[in-house]
């Protein structure tokens, strides 16, 4: 199974570049304690694909900015002090990076598409964002970064998400189920409460995001309020230890996850006991998104190579998606 190279990645098209877009929120759904749908309408977004993801400005576009000033005031004259709203009030003042959970690009009308958003209440933009109302617009930059890499000869793909790091592998399943491939999702959460999916009766296997397109679940929580009790890279591994027994090979196997870092880490370190290929989407801090920060820089050297020295690569324009091989954990 080919490796990660710019020759087989799932990327848009050549005339879809990517873009400033101003979106109107369609639903803003709490789907569990912490997490939130955002569902957006745009009248025109660029084609996007799995992996990929959006820079949301997490104040409202309509209010104007005043210039920045700043004078000097306090004791002595040497304590700065500004009009600027970004410092005298709780703004986002950077845009927050969120990967695509959904895109429809054909709405029933034939106008327009949506797409959603799933993420976490954690700070000043999230909460900012969990208080839009539908009609409500937002600026978003994307799409942004390249998407996973869909071999044609995949038998079986276990999407791997953890909590934030499930929305990607939502997207991915229907791009799977378009392509007529095979797929297992392994869902985890530290909690029931905080697994952002729909669960029909409780049942580990039949998540709705998941089953729509025929696809079984596996979940894990921390505490075994929900399904197995343990890491999803625990049910991962039993997996693919039984598939292997069953199957008798685990050829055409690959391995997509997205969640946090030790949980990404820990999925490439199954992968390798198994030899099976692993795509990772990372999760790093970034600013910009676009490469020109520096910010989100991972430590990259290709297994292909590995005498050759480590180099650095960013994960927002070389990545998000990356071959876990390839990633100095």
């Amino acid at each position: 199974m080919p490796s990660l190279s710019p020759l087989n990645r799932v990327r848009p098209g050549h005339n879809s570049p990517r873009g400033t877009f101003l979106a109107t929120v369609q639903a803003n759904t709490q789907l569990c304690s912490d997490h939130y749908r955002l569902t957006l309408f745009l009248n025109h977004f660029p084609s996007s694909v799995p992996g990929q993801f959006v820079q949301i400005d997490c104040r409202d576009p309509s209010e104007s900015t005043p210039l920045r000033t700043f004078e000097w005031g306090g004791e002595g004259g040497h304590k700065p002090k500004t009009a600027d709203p970004d410092f005298i009030a709780p703004l986002a003042y950077l845009r927050r990076p969120f990967s695509i959970a959904d895109h429809r690009q054909s709405l029933p009308d034939g106008r327009g598409s949506e797409l959603d958003i799933i993420y976490r209440v954690v700070g000043k933009g999230t909460h900012f964002l969990a208080r839009l109302q539908p009609g409500q617009s937002i600026s978003i930059l994307g799409p942004l970064g390249h998407g996973f890499a869909v071999p044609d000869n995949i038998k079986l793909a276990c999407l791997v998400g953890g909590g934030v790091g499930i929305p990607p592998m939502i997207y991915l399943a229907r791009l799977l189920h378009e392509r007529a491939c095979n797929a297992t999702a392994f869902l985890g959460a530290q909690r029931k409460d905080l697994l952002p999916v729909h669960t029909i009766d409780d049942q580990s296997n039949n998540v709705q995001e998941f089953s729509q397109y025929g696809y079984p679940s596996v979940i894990s929580t921390d505490d075994g309020s929900l399904g197995m009790k343990g890491f999803v890279t625990q049910a991962l591994d039993r997996f693919l230890s039984e598939r292997r027994v069953q199957q008798g090979s685990l050829d055409g196997t690959i391995i997509y996850c997205c969640g946090p870092t030790a949980m990404m880490k820990a999925a490439a370190q199954v992968a390798t006991a198994y030899n099976v290929i692993c795509h990772v989407s990372l999760e790093q801090p970034m600013a910009c998104g676009m490469g020109t920060c520096q910010s989100c820089i991972i430590k990259y050297r290709p297994h292909t190579s590995p005498a050759t020295d480590w180099q650095y690569k960013l994960t927002c324009s070389d990545g998000p998606v990356f071959d876990s091989r390839d990633i100095l954990w």
